[in-house]
């Protein structure tokens, strides 16, 4: 279709609304639809070929071109009209059907009182794949949110989605998501929190599937129509582990409010972002409005949005990641950009409900993307040509949905709160560790001074504990690189390592047949051994499940202290200091999980002995039974409520972490796992675990009330264990730089910068993460 001919006139289309669209393709649209070559239809704006000339320049030299308009070749401008979008299979040029009896699509359509509705037709075939390949599920760490991923199993299929945000009824918070994998009331949603699957609440009896389109829109034209909606809502069970913050985007702004009075084309061109759990941050545009793509019995079915990669407020320099939406992104909150962060003068304006700022500058605060729609399915169009087939978002305006459920979504909660108590507990013993350094090595202390920053964060930017979104930084400081660079399914940089979770913790206290435990088998020194303990996993049971103990399971904190220290001695040997910065760093943290008492017990979740049977009241599991440990949860109460709440008393009580003394020194790996079963044994001592867990059993609550009870009992305690291992951590430093003879063999203090750090970590053969019937192959083993 030629552009030449609207392009002189297209002030005679300007006065048309958007409901002056939908009674065109209301009245048209059986028309429109058993015409063969169409497949769907929306309204929207004219969209121009990216080639064709501006209205400015004509005459010779203009260019209108006649070749296959795609919505990947064209682009909404600012002098774009009101229009009729109709998609079709094949695109055919006007000239041959000319010669074909009422194959030609009209240019225009008629309203009853002779008004003229322009048709702009679109080549997009439906497609079934795409060429960008999705991202793993995004799982939380520690706190859920938009952009998280959450799990349900439905007839033995497990199915993950997103979380678009929280919301409020008034009297309770729920989780809002898609229906689909929500289910019935009562089922059960799970996610991974920090490698673990666990309940994170029911379906909540509320919900949407699909509603009629007059319904939703009274007033305007939609016959026989439904607008799928597919919502439901998670009725959360411990709000503390929720944020509002949604990830890779941060706090949203309020929500555009929608309705018949104030719904316009200006939403057209308007960028968007969403944070998906399959695909992470995706930057997109608004292509059309109340795509109707689908017949079935005798009704029609519509999108409110359809969001497809950016075209328009775009120029050479701006840099747009590929769009691409995937499985498991259904519940994306898609937000507005804020206006000032358009990339040219022909962005679209502010859409009608969405008021500007008009605070002068210097009081104004850091502007925030507006809620705007949540994502149930996608559809996938082809380009045409050589081109790949590209995905494209459904999405049903957010204020239409909170008004049916009767919600508003919550735009502040937990937004200060870290990702894990990692962020505050490994930075903070980092941290701390310099202040236990002797005098002994004047060239160590210097090194170690000069790449503090690479390995931890300064006290001021623990005690602000900002740091969301570490597991997709392109550099994490080396303390968290364990959790944040290389953990499955929490590192989303692609150096994540499958076996390192095991490394992390050991359940010191499990008992065996006999009443035995690994913390007494190694009072004898001959039991520091990898196949002693691989031994002792396989003479015992999962104590909760009865099953046998899986090798991800079989925790080895001791045996990587030793690989790495060795590690460490090799690197100073040969004069590579940057090498020995980072083993040294990593370090830190297996150190830091080794004293805190429920990363080296078999009660790090709850009492598995005490189970307790929760019986499923409703849903398709209503009847069913589950057993769980008592107390579960206990981790998230002590590690991370507490230990983040009270970090400006952890740090200033870390300050009085004790200097290394010469007869502390070991001289090899085997010794250096023998001190950190020593200050396991301490840390028992110094805070039971079971204590720990019978605490939280008898508090009734949590949030703050429940971290200032269990900074009463434990606090002086936690400080004093934490300086344990500022402690140790500064003997291992000084121990490798001895054994290696590093005040001789290195030669400078460099300071590594961040690049050199995470290209050292990227590689796979420094410190390779394996199994506790591995990790015997990779240890150098000493008389």
């Amino acid at each position: 279709m030629n552009l030449s001919g609207f392009q002189t006139r297209p002030a005679e289309f300007s006065h048309l609304s958007l409901r002056d669209l939908l009674a065109a393709r209301d009245q048209y649209h059986v028309f429109l639809m058993q015409h063969p070559n169409v497949v769907a239809t929306a309204v929207g704006r004219y969209r121009i070929r990216k080639r064709d000339s501006w209205p400015s320049k004509s005459g010779k030299g203009a260019v209108h071109g006649k070749y296959p308009r795609t919505l990947e070749n064209s682009e909404v401008r600012d002098y774009s009209w009101p229009a009729l979008l109709v998609f079709v299979e094949t695109w055919v040029e006007r000239t041959l059907l000319a010669k074909q009896d009422d194959a030609a699509l009209p240019k225009c359509l008629y309203l009853p009182d002779g008004r003229q509705v322009p048709i702009c037709v679109i080549e997009a075939p439906r497609e079934r794949r795409t060429d960008i390949e999705a991202r793993d599920i995004r799982y939380p760490v520690n706190n859920i949110g938009g952009g998280s991923a959450i799990l349900a199993r439905v007839q033995g299929q497990d199915y993950a989605a997103t979380v678009a945000c929280l919301v409020s009824d008034g009297h309770k918070v729920f989780g809002l998501t898609n229906r689909h994998v929500a289910g019935e009331e009562g089922e059960v949603v799970y996610s991974r929190l920090d490698g673990r699957v666990e309940r994170i609440g029911v379906t909540a009896a509320r919900h949407m599937t699909r509603e009629a389109f007059s319904a939703l829109y009274p007033g305007w034209p939609g016959t026989d129509a439904y607008v799928n909606v597919d919502v439901g809502l998670i009725d959360v069970d411990n709000l503390d582990r929720w944020t509002t913050d949604i990830r890779g985007i941060g706090q949203m702004g309020p929500m555009v409010d929608l309705s018949v009075n104030n719904l316009s084309l200006a939403l057209i061109g308007c960028h968007v972002r969403g944070a998906g759990a399959a695909s992470g941050v995706m930057q997109g545009e608004i292509h059309a409005l109340f795509y109707r793509y689908k017949t079935g019995g005798g009704f029609e079915y519509i999108s409110d949005v359809l969001i497809g990669p950016r075209t328009s407020g775009t120029n050479a320099r701006t840099v747009v990641k590929p769009f691409a939406t995937h499985p498991g992104d259904s519940g994306t909150l898609w937000l507005l950009d804020p206006v000032s962060k358009s990339t040219s003068s022909s962005a679209p304006a502010t859409p009608q409900g969405v008021a500007k700022d008009k605070r002068p500058v210097k009081d104004k605060a850091p502007e925030l993307c507006l809620p705007l729609a949540i994502q149930w399915g996608r559809n996938m169009l082809h380009s045409a040509g050589s081109a790949r087939p590209q995905s494209y978002a459904l999405a049903t305006f957010l204020s239409r949905v909170c008004a049916q459920l009767e919600v508003d979504p919550v735009r502040a909660w937990n937004l200060d709160q870290s990702d894990t108590w990692g962020a505050v507990g490994h930075f903070s013993i980092a941290a701390r560790t310099q202040v236990a350094l002797s005098t002994r090595f004047p060239k160590l202390v210097r090194l170690m001074k000069r790449n503090a920053d690479i390995i931890s964060h300064s006290a001021e930017t623990i005690e602000k504990s900002d740091f969301k979104g570490m597991g997709s930084q392109a550099f994490v400081p080396l303390a968290d690189v364990p959790d944040f660079f290389w953990k499955p399914r929490i590192a989303q940089q692609g150096f994540s390592r499958g076996n390192e979770g095991p490394n992390h913790f050991a359940d010191m206290d499990q008992p065996d047949g006999d009443g035995h435990t690994l913390l007494e088998l190694c009072k004898d020194d001959a039991n520091i051994d990898p196949d002693v303990w691989n031994a002792f996993y396989s003479s015992v049971k999962d104590i909760l499940s009865g099953s046998t103990i899986s090798a991800h399971h079989r925790g080895l904190l001791p045996f990587r202290v030793w690989q790495i220290f060795d590690e460490m001695v090799a690197c100073v040997r040969a004069g590579k200091a940057a090498e020995f910065v980072c083993a040294a760093g990593v370090l830190t943290h297996y150190i830091g999980d080794a004293c805190q008492p429920l990363h080296i017990s078999y009660l790090h979740d709850g009492d598995p002995r005490r189970p307790f049977v929760y019986t499923f009241t409703k849903g398709k599991k209503a009847g069913t039974t589950e057993r769980r440990p008592l107390g579960q949860g206990v981790h998230t109460a002590y590690e991370d409520d507490m230990v983040n709440e009270k970090r400006a008393l952890i740090l200033k009580g870390l300050l009085g972490t004790p200097i290394t003394t010469k007869t502390e020194l070991v001289a090899n790996g085997f010794e250096a796992a023998r001190a950190t079963i020593a200050m396991m044994r301490h840390t028992f001592t110094t805070i039971p675990p079971m204590e720990v867990v019978n605490a939280v059993i008898g508090f009734e609550g949590g949030g703050k009330a429940r971290a200032e009870a269990m900074w009463k009992t434990f606090g002086d305690r936690t400080i004093e264990v934490m300086k344990g291992g500022s402690h140790l951590l500064a003997v291992l430093w000084e121990s490798a730089w001895a054994a290696g003879a590093g005040e001789s063999r290195v030669k400078a203090a460099t300071a590594l910068t961040q690049k050199r750090a995470m290209s050292i970590c990227q590689n796979t053969e420094f410190l390779p993460s394996v199994t506790i019937d591995q990790i015997g192959r990779v240890l150098t083993r000493h008389p």
